[in-house]
């Protein structure tokens, strides 16, 4: 018998009514930092695509309600030399885009709420080379043009923290370089760096494993799964698996996204949300899961119902839009069910009929012509989860050579440095 542990318990009874999914990304983009489109037209092309919630997270600079111009920092103050005019929006504007009766020049938009802000995050180690981002949420201006350590997560995600916010570590297999060896996102002292990281601070809630069209990231589940199989026996903590297009152009928005649950929109049920899991990734493309050359087109997979039954073991999905719902544990699909036609299905898992491939989770995805939805893990525990913690490593020491060469790793020319030697 398992004691199953859902991350969607609290909302369970709203995931098969229309009215409670919020169609989110919380990591874009804009011409106020490095994006080739206005602030302006990424919210016409989001409110177009039928988005919900909307958060810029640009690099350094802190969002604002979108008729507020943010701030401009000195490393994009040229910017527009390059990549084009900047544009807030203005208060008229602002004020029909939340109330959903703004006419945009395609006039798309189907649904009937407005599109709604996300203010006070940011994207820090703004200028990072190797690309160690972390995106803050409900945070203040304290790393607003601040440029960032190479290689360094831990000192954003305390100083979000501290500042009352919270936190997810952004595409962290980029900057692992796992692109060319996904065995890399397995490699011990990576996956102890990180759990480390989440063991250390609560507030940062979780790291994106969908972004973008999953080039140089495509090895984030693989890493989130090496995650999950060590932190969820310590009995302290899960990791949630954030999915954002990270756009930079409007082309891009809607690669990657996530279905929220939530009663209503406000900012403490979407802070709430993030904190507890009451959501699913959902991307256009997933170079592992789906194919290399797969692009989804249409309406994407959806978890429409979800039943947990401790009684009986099991866990039960509804999707629509489907072709496939595969059951993942320890990074290995261990149940699936496939139908000819793209549309409903339903999919329960026993979990005593997988008990030798299941250690302390399993998490469900959802696959259809439209792209892929992952669920959150569902914590798994057979009364005895415990004899699947791992050791946790002690810190190495370094010697005062190590240690040298670490500091000038973690600079910019450090970086470079190594760039041109392995090329």
């Amino acid at each position: 018998m398992y004691k199953i542990k859902s991350p969607y318990e609290a909302v369970e009874n709203l995931v098969s009514k229309e009215e409670n999914h919020y169609k989110t990304n919380l990591h874009t983009h804009s011409t106020y930092s490095d994006a080739n489109n206005t602030m302006a037209d990424m919210i016409f092309t989001f409110y177009d695509l039928d988005f919900d919630i909307l958060a810029f997270a640009e690099h350094g600079i802190l969002g604002k309600e979108w008729d507020k111009e943010p701030s401009i920092i000195p490393l994009f103050r040229f910017q527009y030399l390059w990549h084009g005019k900047r544009r807030y929006l203005t208060t008229e504007e602002y004020r029909s885009i939340l109330s959903g009766t703004y006419k945009t020049a395609k006039n798309s938009r189907t649904k009937k709420r407005g599109l709604m802000c996300v203010p006070d995050t940011i994207e820090a180690n703004m200028f990072t080379l190797m690309k160690n981002h972390v995106n803050g949420y409900f945070t203040n201006d304290v790393l607003e043009g601040k440029y960032g350590k190479e290689n360094d997560f831990e000192v954003p995600i305390a100083t979000i923290e501290k500042s009352g916010g919270i936190s997810h570590i952004n595409h962290p297999t980029d900057w692992l370089g796992a692109y060319r060896d996904p065995s890399v996102a397995k490699v011990p002292e990576n996956v102890a760096y990180f759990a480390d990281l989440f063991r250390r601070y609560k507030s940062c809630v979780g790291m994106e494993v969908l972004n973008m069209y999953d080039r140089p990231n495509r090895s984030d589940r693989i890493l989130w799964d090496e995650l999950l199989k060590t932190l969820i026996p310590e009995g302290e903590r899960t990791v949630w698996g954030f999915g954002n297009s990270d756009a930079h152009r409007v082309t891009e928005i809607d690669t990657a996204f996530m279905d929220f649950i939530l009663p209503e929109y406000s900012l403490e049920n979407l802070r709430r949300a993030m904190e507890n899991g009451n959501f699913f990734a959902v991307a256009r493309y997933a170079k592992n899961e789906l194919g290399e050359d797969f692009a989804g087109k249409g309406a994407w997979p959806k978890v429409m119902d979800l039943k947990v039954d401790d009684e009986n073991d099991t866990i039960t999905i509804k999707g629509i839009n489907c072709k496939a719902i595969e059951w993942i544990a320890d990074g290995e699909i261990i149940q699936s069910e496939t139908i000819s036609e793209n549309g409903e299905m339903v999919s329960t898992i026993k979990l005593a009929d997988h008990s030798d491939k299941i250690s302390c989770y399993v998490r469900a995805q959802l696959k259809g012509d439209g792209g892929i939805c992952m669920t959150q893990p569902f914590i798994c525990d057979d009364g005895n989860m415990a004899r699947f913690r791992k050791e946790i490593p002690a810190p190495k020491v370094l010697t005062k050579a190590e240690e040298r060469k670490r500091n000038f790793d973690n600079t910019r020319l450090g970086v470079i440095v190594n760039k041109i030697k392995n090329k």
